[in-house]
């Protein structure tokens, strides 16, 4: 007697698409593909996800991964996997994280592919297939794949609860200028955190660099190292060679990368007629006496540039009198990093400037 063949529905075909690509994600992953109404009800999702492991599509492990099998493969025969799953169980979470991203991506309608050659829209690459793109990155280096959104080349990071082991020369080698194409190197990076965490992550990213802001943020070569970079653990901070770093989470994802998309156009918009300042540690714009930050899409280094400028000038009216003063326009989800620093929110001269999102 034949079986019958399991008719599966289209939202139980999208983790299978997925893990044609990428081999594995996690479970807990695997049912937030299938929740396309936002339940977050994970018992129905349960029984929603049960059939591609009961009927052989997918295998799921008790490290609480979910591997696809011949027969989800078979499926979707032209998919190739865009990277390679190893054996043991640290490869086995390093692709995890990878996919993990993708996985975010999918959902705001951003395709993985192998290389930027094959999309004409915004595009995910995994760092595997990045790796064979870009030459001199350190191996040491934690990036999940470069998203290419408008001009931007975005190094992306799964940063969680923002603990991570930052290798913060070894991220520096996706920077390179003299390593290969121009064109490859990256332009910033684009961090994704927990999306309770967010206000906290971003003051922790911003008080690391501040403490070292003279070392991290001042002028430094971004030419390939010969030496060998020395392995350690340490919290992220940033540097001005990283030029970019957006901070987003699962579920603002979409919005920070269509502020991306824009920040461009917002710039110029905003600046208008006046001088544009070549050193984003001193702003985008000056219209004497006053020097303006614009921060649409909620990036952590213009955040550190402005904090330093704000603190700097106001040890500078401790010596002598001055006309300078500070703007910062920034969207009102950011209004709470704005206040880590209180004598900054209060100094006198600042206006702020609220950024509306159409």
């Amino acid at each position: 007697m034949k079986k019958k063949k399991t008719k599966l529905q289209y939202i139980q075909l999208r983790p299978l698409m997925h893990l044609a690509q990428y081999e594995t994600l996690d479970y807990l992953s695997c049912l937030r593909f299938l929740d396309v109404d936002n339940t977050n009800d994970r018992t129905a999702l349960s029984y929603l996800f049960r059939p591609l492991t009961k009927n052989d599509y997918v295998a799921k492990h008790k490290d609480g991964s979910v591997t696809i099998l011949a027969k989800g493969r078979a499926l979707f025969p032209h998919f190739k996997p865009l990277v390679t799953l190893g054996g043991g169980a640290a490869g086995r979470a390093r692709v995890n994280t990878v996919s993990k991203i993708a996985m975010f991506m999918n959902m705001v309608d951003v395709e993985s592919v192998a290389s930027p050659d094959e999309w004409d829209e915004a595009c995910f690459i995994p760092s595997a297939c990045w790796r064979k793109i870009r030459p001199g990155i350190l191996s040491t280096a934690r990036f999940s794949g470069m998203l290419f959104v408008g001009k931007r080349r975005l190094a992306v990071y799964d940063i969680g609860d923002g603990n991570m082991e930052w290798q913060l020369r070894a991220e520096g080698s996706l920077f390179y200028r003299n390593h290969g194409d121009y064109e490859t190197r990256a332009t910033g990076m684009l961090f994704i955190c927990d999306d309770d965490k967010r206000l906290e992550v971003a003051e922790r990213i911003i008080r690391m660099t501040m403490w070292q802001r003279k070392q991290l943020t001042g002028r430094e070569s971004t030419h390939e190292r010969d030496k060998p970079v020395q392995y350690a653990r340490a919290p992220i901070r940033l540097k001005a060679q990283y030029e970019h770093v957006y901070l987003a989470t699962p579920a603002s994802l979409s919005e920070i990368i269509g502020a991306i998309y824009e920040e461009e156009a917002h710039t110029a918009e905003y600046q208008g007629d006046n001088a544009k300042i070549n050193d984003p540690a001193e702003g985008d714009y000056e219209a004497w006496p006053q020097r303006c930050f614009i921060n649409t899409a909620s990036d952590l280094l213009k955040y550190v540039y402005f904090f330093a400028a704000a603190k700097e000038l106001m040890q500078l009216r401790k010596r002598r009198a001055t006309e300078l003063n500070y703007a910062i326009i920034l969207p009102e989800r950011d209004f709470p990093i704005l206040n880590m620093y209180p004598d900054v929110a209060e100094m006198e001269g600042l206006e702020v400037i609220k950024h509306y999102e159409y």
